[in-house]
């Protein structure tokens, strides 16, 4: 990459990241082309050439954003802590990103989910998947996961819960309840054992 590519690079960044953070923050509406490039110390114009549009932006904020979690989640998953200490760290994280993040953001996100073979659903199937059973797997061996309970009823019940997501008004249900759906996963109806 020579000296321009990477200034490119590097203004793109900073837009997605500055536009991701409004988004969240403000919503979807009331932030503009003109908030964001005052923000990112970029003029509007290089904003419209990089990305065409508001619409066009917010798309590839969303997958900048998706990316932008999925790392986080990875880097956890790959932590060397113990099951349950990665558990309530990804517990703690869903309940923050939900009270973090603007509503009408969340249900940009859900309204792009539901669009077949859409990058959240590939992302979803393609890494959060095998990585959530790599953890499973953990979760067995550290004796928290009944041995029992094959990959395919996991497998079964995560894509459960990804279509159910798809549902028209999913978000305003689940976001509520999302610190008490994420316990209900992975310590299941009786809650954690501690004996």
């Amino acid at each position: 990459m020579d000296g321009f590519e990477r200034r490119t690079s590097i203004k793109k960044e900073k837009i997605l990241n500055t536009s991701a953070a409004l988004f969240q923050k403000d919503g979807i509406k009331k932030v503009s082309i003109s908030k964001i490039a005052k923000e990112a110390n970029v003029s509007q114009v290089t904003i419209y050439n990089y990305f065409e549009s508001k619409e066009k932006l917010l798309h590839e904020v969303l997958v900048y954003y998706t990316n932008q979690m999925w790392e986080k989640y990875h880097k956890l998953i790959e932590e060397p802590i113990s099951y349950e200490e990665k558990m309530k760290q990804l517990i703690f994280s869903e309940a923050q990103i939900v009270n973090d993040v603007h509503e009408e953001f969340s249900s940009y996100m859900m309204e792009q989910y539901k669009i077949p073979g859409n990058f959240i659903e590939r992302l979803y199937q393609e890494k959060a998947l095998p990585a959530m059973m790599q953890l499973v797997q953990q979760g067995r061996d550290e004796g928290f996961i009944d041995p029992a309970i094959s990959d395919t009823a996991i497998f079964v019940y995560l894509q459960m819960f990804s279509d159910y997501l798809q549902k028209g008004d999913a978000i305003e249900q689940l976001v509520p309840l999302t610190e008490e759906l994420m316990k209900l996963f992975f310590y299941g109806i009786a809650g954690k054992n501690d004996n």
